[in-house]
């Protein structure tokens, strides 16, 4: 999702460069958006629930933290890393890939006063 937002701007800035018309690179914006809303329903695209905390006894770290399986000695199991993504996109990427397309929506074509 990362790439393809990545790729949207990109796209949208060459467009814009190419027509020397802006506005198509803030309308790719939107677009970005879009990936951003994605990134923040991830736990509901991929229909998991972002999982509790629970701390554990003999580590003191919660059963959602690698270095608990690392220090008990087992594998750390993939749930787990399906988790932390899901955490990393609702949290991280979502919110600034969101905003970052806002900015784009809502300012992009500002960049044609740079060709006038």
């Amino acid at each position: 999702m990362l790439t393809l937002a990545i790729l949207l701007a990109l796209s949208g800035l060459l467009v814009g460069y190419l027509l020397m018309d802006f506005s198509w690179f803030a309308r790719f914006g939107a677009l970005v958006v879009t990936v951003g809303i994605t990134l923040l329903s991830r736990a509901s695209v991929i229909r998991e629930d972002v999982i509790a905390h629970v701390i554990q006894s003999n580590t003191g770290l919660s059963q959602l933290n690698p270095d608990h399986y690392k220090m008990i000695g087992d594998p750390t199991p993939e749930w787990v890393h399906e988790d932390l993504r899901t955490r990393t996109a609702i949290g991280v990427w979502g919110p600034l890939v969101t905003f970052i397309g806002t900015l784009i929506w809502g300012f992009g074509d500002l960049l044609n006063r740079l060709l006038s």
